[in-house]
């Protein structure tokens, strides 16, 4: 039987069906196959910045808007915005501040809304525990990844949530660091002192750990604490406390205390004849506007801790200069003398802008996790959540005194930093400066400690005392 052929229009039409099929199959395919595209990205990456810009702790956080607004135009004007994996693409970053008004409960307030408000990507917070933990606390409510320094490790832990924090992390000293700090100054001036000791703090969360430290401490070094005794905030007479040490005879003075507190303390011990040799006060004497507020030279050799100096050899990341750098340009644009806040500023904003261009994306589960294997060198040190021990020895004085820091619920949640300590002393052309005395070995030149003078109008400087930039 014969075969009917095809003709040639049938052949040509089975032959386009067969392409078009084949096309369409193969733009079908394409469509299935091929990556996703990008989600639209966000106009910005929105970070939070509860600060204390008003208040008590002003001197700490009245410069953070400016350094927010500094950092901000340096991202997005010379780096163009952070690259975010997600969005395959670089987005500006925006850092919102709002001030706290030195109140936890406003920085609880406001904190809730950065993130309910403003719907921020993440926090970023600084100065004292008036600060950092109630916006921790927020924080690890609404599950938005916090970073903070510049609030002392001892009291960021003691303010956990139960089981430990989840999503914020704190670099910055811990209390046996500064008390160690502390008694440096001390023992160089051990010969001048009977070796009696008087402590007196603001009733805190500061003096909470560092009291009970340094009575041990300094017991442990052969120092008789003879006073303990606490006030609260806004005390204007210290007289009981005075002439109770005065009268146990106590040469040394040592404490934490809010800075108009301590000038109130220190005027009426002077008034009432109580000439201590040796006196090293946390947190009240940090600023450049303490010694000078107190006038007739009343703070000549008055140490403190000195958590960060100008010539540290320490490099920020993000800006690409070293601290004494930051330290000439924030003097010839601010017109202020530097003080240590300033460089943990600029290690948040380090830590901050690592983290984001470290992240995926800005899935706040990303977020925490790349904060969590942070490792990064800052204007104000080393930040490895991992590691949080900068040198075995600070481990010692950890597990020595206190150990709850060892908890596993707290590891990889803070990162400790060195703290040095100096005195004030008049000179330099902004009036006071502060002359480190331990440096905690980050090779900082330092000065030999001197006691307080009875007479300080009268005191005579045994050298030229350092300074690093004029006033313009």
């Amino acid at each position: 039987m014969k075969r009917k052929a095809i003709s040639r229009t049938a052949l040509w039409t089975i032959i386009a069906v067969v392409i078009v099929v084949a096309v369409v199959g193969g733009v079908a395919a394409w469509y299935v196959t091929r990556p996703p595209a990008p989600p639209p990205a966000p106009s910005a990456i929105v970070v939070g910045w509860p600060a204390p810009v008003t208040g008590s702790l002003a001197p700490f956080g009245s410069v953070d808007p400016w350094i927010a607004s500094h950092v901000q135009n340096y991202i997005n004007q010379n780096m163009g915005g952070i690259y975010i994996p997600q969005y395959g693409r670089k987005i500006p970053i925006e850092i919102i501040v709002k001030d706290t008004q030195s109140s936890p409960s406003t920085t609880a307030t406001v904190t809730q809304q950065l993130i309910t408000q403003y719907h921020v990507n993440m926090l970023v917070v600084a100065h004292t525990p008036a600060t950092v933990p109630p916006a921790a606390a927020v924080a690890e409510k609404y599950g938005v990844p916090l970073i903070a320094d510049d609030c002392p490790v001892s009291a960021f832990i003691g303010s956990e949530p139960t089981g430990g924090y989840h999503w914020s992390y704190d670099y910055f000293w811990a209390f046996p660091q500064t008390v160690y700090a502390h008694l440096q100054i001390v023992n160089e001036l051990r010969n001048y002192t009977n070796g009696k000791m008087a402590i007196i703090s603001s009733a805190d969360a500061d003096a909470q750990a560092y009291d009970p430290i340094m009575e041990k401490m300094a017991t442990a070094y052969g120092y008789q604490v003879v006073y303990v005794q606490t006030f609260p905030y806004g005390t204007t007479d210290f007289t009981s406390a005075i002439l109770a040490a005065k009268a146990a005879n106590a040469t040394i003075l040592v404490g934490v205390m809010i800075p108009p507190d301590f000038a109130t303390l220190w005027r009426q011990a002077v008034s009432l004849g109580w000439h201590p040799k040796v006196v090293v006060i946390a947190k009240a004497m940090l600023f450049p506007s303490e010694p000078t507020s107190m006038g007739d030279n009343l703070a000549y050799g008055i140490g403190t801790e000195v958590w960060w100096y100008p010539t540290l050899n320490y490099t920020s990341p993000l800006l690409g200069i070293n601290t004494l750098q930051w330290t000439q340009m924030y003097e010839a644009k601010t017109g202020n003398e530097w003080s240590a806040n300033i460089g943990y500023d600029i290690a948040l904003m380090d830590e901050m802008y690592n983290v984001l261009s470290r992240t995926p994306s800005l899935n706040p589960y990303a977020i925490n996790q790349t904060i969590y294997t942070t490792d990064l060198n800052t204007i104000a040190g080393t930040i490895d959540y991992q590691n949080p021990f900068p040198n075995p020895q600070i481990k010692q004085l950890i597990e020595t005194y206190e150990p709850d820091l060892l908890q596993p619920q707290n590891v990889g949640h803070y990162s400790l930093s060195l703290v040095m300590s100096g005195q004030w002393v008049p000179g330099g052309p902004w009036g006071w400066t502060l002359a480190p005395v331990y440096n905690a070995g980050t090779g900082v030149a330092t000065y030999p400690a001197i006691p307080v003078p009875v007479n300080p109008e009268n005191a005579m400087l045994p050298y030229t005392p350092p300074y690093f930039v004029p006033p313009s």
